[in-house]
């Protein structure tokens, strides 16, 4: 139990480092009660994606670790309810700005690729689903694209939708979004994203090589549309667009890791609940990978 302890005090110097990179604010309002800080009710909702609790399993599970509780300043519990109306009025721009901070902590990205892959908003069983009378074959789903640094595993961007779309329509603002954080020297893609203006963006605004697997690849150069994708078409090299698959290693990772499903049932939970999958897979990653911060002064902690 000591191991988990220690490991979980690690999360929760990464959820600080966080929290203090994005400056965030501590309290949600001057005049709130200030029972408990804006940090607390995060990390707590980080562990939950640790452990795959419920919220009200979560409680139960803090309640018997005074040791983390003392490590968070915990001098009292929340109750389950508190947490999840907490996550409700929680704006996913936060979570975004927290994913965000995670590129002070990672080593500089070269090669990025981008995939979308389903987070299933169902948990009732196909046998279940059977008996009901319940579409078994296609389960209502999420579908969270992630540009990934391919080397190193960690999730650099991510953006969900759940109304079925092309890849393309959520890859143009998420390259620009990566334009302005990140100078990678290849984007990597599939056939998805066999697009014109995803070159472009790839070459003028990313300012890296776009290696994206075209469509129809037996059609001669002359015969293909956009100028950017006959730049790219001679002297592309499948070999090295296979470092690719890498990104669909990473969806199995944080699938099996931390679940290929959420338990929320409203819209703006099942979100917060991906976003939060998102930072504890990469504060997960980077205590794999043996990163260590040094904090010195915890009194945000406590608590008032």
């Amino acid at each position: 139990m000591k191991i988990i302890v220690e490991k979980f005090k690690k999360v929760a110097d990464f959820c600080y480092e966080l929290f203090k990179i994005a400056e965030l604010q501590l309290y949600s309002h001057k005049f709130s009660k200030k029972k408990f800080s804006q940090f607390q009710h995060m990390f707590l909702l980080i562990y939950k994606q640790f452990r795959k609790f419920t919220y009200e399993e979560l409680l139960t599970d803090i309640a018997g670790n005074s040791d983390l509780r003392a490590y968070l300043g915990l001098n009292k519990l929340p109750h389950y309810t508190t947490l999840i109306k907490f996550a409700g009025r929680l704006p996913c721009k936060v979570l975004d700005k927290l994913v965000l901070a995670f590129k002070h902590l990672f080593p500089k990205p070269k090669k990025v690729a981008i995939d979308a892959t389903g987070i299933s908003l169902d948990n009732a069983s196909l046998h279940y689903c059977k008996r009901i009378g319940k579409s078994f074959k296609k389960r209502p789903f999420m579908k969270t694209t992630f540009i990934v640094d391919i080397e190193n595993y960690f999730i650099l961007l991510v953006k969900m939708r759940k109304k079925t779309r092309h890849d393309v329509i959520d890859a143009k603002p998420m390259i620009k979004k990566l334009a302005l954080h990140y100078e990678p020297e290849v984007f990597y893609g599939d056939r998805g994203y066999d697009a014109n203006s995803i070159f472009q963006l790839c070459f003028e605004k990313l300012k890296a090589y776009p290696l994206i697997l075209q469509r129809n690849l037996d059609v001669p150069k002359h015969r293909r549309k956009g100028e950017y994708r006959k730049q790219t078409f001679d002297v592309f090299d499948y070999g090295e667009y296979l470092q690719r698959n890498k990104i669909e290693t990473l969806n199995s990772m944080i699938k099996r890791r931390f679940s290929s499903n959420v338990k929320s049932r409203t819209d703006k939970l099942q979100r917060v609940e991906i976003l939060t999958r998102v930072i504890a897979y990469n504060i997960d990653r980077l205590i794999r990978t043996g990163k260590v911060i040094l904090i010195i002064l915890r009194i945000t902690r406590i608590s008032y």
